[in-house]
């Protein structure tokens, strides 16, 4: 794949990466206003009990 070298862009013309630049923060920034699934949500719960109740069972079983 060759690029355009700075000195090969018309003046007044658009860089070759400014239109896929663009498009790509468009797209960023609408996946940034999307929320969080509660389905997500509900399994980021669990597994922080899971891991809470993992903790708790090695310490008891290191209190023995």
């Amino acid at each position: 794949m060759t690029t355009a070298q700075p000195s090969q862009i018309k003046p007044g013309t658009i860089a070759p990466n400014a239109s896929i630049s663009r498009k790509l923060k468009e797209f960023y920034d609408a996946v940034q206003e999307e929320g969080i699934p509660d389905r997500f949500l509900d399994l980021l719960e669990r597994l922080e009990a899971a891991e809470n109740a993992q903790k708790a069972n090695a310490k008891a079983v290191d209190a023995k």
